[in-house]
């Protein structure tokens, strides 16, 4: 609908105008009134329209003034003229303004005022689309230049392109690079991969644009910059540098900068960066290789944290040597897992990474494949437990193994390893005990047949094939008793049949159920059957 206010300090026309056409019908509201130019700026302000009427005479402010005033104050509002024939002169001041059209009052018939709106009811949309168009053209003018020089820099960052074409190439669009020196940054969005959900905006394009208006804008403030993302997430600033200041050499100065671009983004994207920097000033010549030195300084994120700010000077090379979890370390990992030892486990991953993380030498990508190895042991533990195969997806939403491979920080990888540990201790204990019967009923058979043996919890768990812990968690749940407890007292109930049914003495019974010691004997003996060897023994004479 296209907004209309009528301006007239006599009730009798506002009245007639409004209901000598239908307005609604041909596309048109009524916004508002006003009796003079004073109070129709009011209205104005209140509603926005798209057409004043308005009459030239009125009180305190006329016509000429509303729309002298109009067009200062909303260029982008049409006006139109009421006017009676002796008022020309003012009409000719009125259209001088930049009004539209005028309409005598004395002739005014539906016809002509329907005629004169619809006439500026068409220039309006006819500016519209024009302003669109545009806008729209401008728009796809800096989408455009902006892919072009993100390909410039990415061909120059790859070595598809010499420093003299790369210069060229950005001189043709109008970027001016090839005089004086350049401090070179590597930018990168942490988490980047979510980074546009988590900003709430979720169109790609959008999201790069305004991660580079707010880079651009506030770079700008600190030192003229050219910047372009090369690959997904991490982006190439060049900063100019005047060979008569240093103000860009200083460490402190820059990190306080950027620390205040990072509190930007976090307010305005809910996003932050890590950033590396090489603090020598280059010619384009260099601008390739020094940018390899800041990336890689920016590496070293994977040991900072987020939000790093880290300066090539201040690192060393990562070596090539592969990171591997050794022999010692699995035999240890191995040992605290079939102990059940939850805690035991995680400090000595803990203890792995911890040490990696005090050197910083090993490149975070042999971080992440050494983790491998940690991983598949966990793996091949929970494969005695896991009878459906069904551990990870039962308790993952996203595959840890990606999580690791994918991980930023040398934290993630401990943090996924500490969840993992847990939620494999976890599964474990709620297995159904079904699961685990046939093996406690292996195992109390073998103690009835082996009844002589001294069968200690480390023995059952090798004949088991189950850890010690774990062995001694399940059977309690299973037979209602620990397992010594059900050993001795499995020992005593077969000596107290050797003795009552066979006659054999008490010493004779001790040595059947594996038993030397006579005091020993007698004493479990009393503990499980209530009364002593010598006492059993008064009453089955009794008996006979």
């Amino acid at each position: 609908m296209i907004k209309v206010v009528i301006v007239d300090d006599e009730i009798l026309i506002r009245v007639g105008i409004k209901s000598c056409i239908d307005w609604e019908k041909h596309g048109f509201e009524i916004a508002g009134q006003a009796v003079n130019g004073i109070n129709a700026l009011e209205v104005i302000e209140e509603t926005h329209p798209d057409i004043v009427l308005t009459d030239i005479k009125m009180p305190k402010m006329d016509g000429i003034e509303l729309i002298s005033e109009i067009r200062k104050r909303f260029p982008g509002i049409k006006t139109v003229v009421l006017s009676c024939y002796n008022d020309m002169d003012y009409v000719k001041k009125a259209m001088k303004l930049g009004a539209e059209d005028y309409i005598l009052k004395l002739s005014l018939e539906p016809e002509i005022l329907l005629e004169v709106l619809l006439k500026v009811k068409k220039l309006l949309q006819s500016e519209y689309i024009s302003e669109n168009t545009i806008q729209n053209t401008n728009n796809e003018f800096r989408k455009n230049k902006y892919i072009l020089k993100e390909d410039i820099y990415r061909k120059m960052i790859s070595g598809s392109m010499t420093p003299e074409n790369f210069v060229k190439e950005l001189t043709s669009l109008g970027i001016n690079i090839d005089s004086g020196f350049n401090i070179v940054l590597c930018c990168g969005i942490d988490d980047h991969s979510c980074a546009p959900a988590r900003s709430k905006i979720e169109d790609c394009y959008l999201f790069k644009s305004s991660f580079i208006n707010i880079l651009e804008e506030s770079m700008s403030k600190f030192a003229d910059c050219d910047i372009a993302e090369v690959k997904n997430g991490e982006y190439i600033i060049l900063l100019r540098c005047p060979n008569t200041s240093d103000m860009l050499y200083n460490k402190d100065l820059i990190s306080g900068y950027l620390k205040k671009i990072n509190n930007s983004f976090k307010k305005y994207l809910n996003i932050s960066n890590s950033f590396g920097i090489n603090l020598v000033p280059v010619e384009y010549t260099r601008i390739r290789e020094t940018y390899f030195e800041a990336r890689t300084a920016m590496k070293y994120k994977f040991y900072c944290g987020r939000e790093s700010i880290i300066f090539y000077g201040d690192i060393s090379e990562f070596d090539g040597e592969d990171l591997l979890f050794n022999y010692a370390n699995e035999k240890s990992l191995l040992e605290r897992l079939e102990d059940f030892d939850e805690l035991g486990v995680n400090a000595i991953i803990h203890s792995f990474f911890d040490e990696i993380s005090e050197y910083r030498v090993c490149d975070p990508e042999k971080v992440r494949k050494g983790s491998l190895d940690i991983f598949h042991s966990l793996m091949m533990f929970a494969k005695k437990f896991d009878t459906q195969a069904n551990f990870i997806s039962a308790n993952f939403s996203v595959n840890p193994l990606d999580l690791l491979m994918t991980s930023e920080t040398i934290s993630d990888i401990t943090h996924c390893f500490e969840e993992l540990v847990n939620k494999l201790f976890d599964f474990i204990n709620s297995q159904q005990l079904d699961a685990k019967k046939p093996e406690i009923i292996k195992l109390q058979k073998y103690i009835a047949e082996n009844i002589s043996e001294n069968i200690t919890l480390d023995k059952a768990s090798k004949i088991s094939n189950i850890s010690k812990c774990y062995l001694s968690s399940i059977f309690k749940k299973e037979i209602g008793e620990g397992f010594v407890d059900y050993v001795n007292k499995t020992k005593m109930e077969r000596a107290k049949t050797l003795m009552q049914e066979n006659g054999l003495k008490s010493y004779e019974a001790a040595e059947k159920v594996g038993i030397n010691d006579d005091s020993y004997f007698s004493k479990l003996f009393k503990k499980y059957i209530g009364i002593s060897p010598s006492k059993l023994l008064k009453i089955n004479r009794q008996l006979k």
